[in-house]
């Protein structure tokens, strides 16, 4: 299937959560089908301390996460990691269509004001365009894969976005973020 032009190899995906948050976690998930990745929601508060679980369902379940646990610039590091293992593994077993077949989709929140911050305004070009850190990271895997150069790893992580907002937000406000 198609999404946001791309190709799904598979319709499965993942939601945005904790499981989404760390590097060998997504590839878990993409090794398991998935190819249709929300990653944890980033938000411009990156250093919140909440006692855990956030959410206390009594007897029903908990929500033990909270965005944004890791800094901005750690998660930004966690899916590049993700971004280029998967990519070798994909060459690795021979999967080497032109195309990734998978989709990484950024979920970002939680108000207008957030987002417009320099640190998620950061991390949003970096997921755009990763090429001076993605080219860091391929001399260091170099000695554990020395056919890394060989592999079609794109710059760009990823050019779409899921927005994640608090409960109850206005109307209004989600049209400022379409309208920005």
């Amino acid at each position: 299937m198609k999404r946001y032009g791309k190709t799904l190899e598979t319709p499965i995906g993942v939601a945005a959560g904790p499981h989404t948050q760390l590097a060998h976690n997504i590839i878990a998930s993409w090794l398991c089908g998935d190819r249709y990745i929300e990653l944890k929601t980033i938000q411009t508060l990156d250093e919140i301390d909440v006692t855990k679980p956030c959410i206390d369902m009594e007897d029903e379940g908990y929500n033990c996460e909270w965005s944004q646990e890791l800094k901005i610039k750690d998660s930004f590091d966690e899916y590049l990691n993700a971004w280029i293992i998967i990519h070798v593994l994909k060459n690795k077993f021979g999967w080497t269509k032109t195309e990734p077949g998978f989709i990484f989709n950024i979920s970002v929140g939680y108000d207008l004001e957030g987002i417009k911050k320099p640190n998620v305004q950061w991390f949003l070009d970096k997921m755009n365009n990763c090429r001076k850190e993605k080219e860091e990271k391929i001399e260091q895997l170099e000695s554990l894969h020395p056919k890394i150069h060989e592999v079609n790893i794109p710059d760009q992580i990823s050019d779409n976005v899921t927005l994640s907002t608090m409960h109850g937000c206005p109307s209004n406000e989600i049209e400022k973020f379409a309208d920005t």
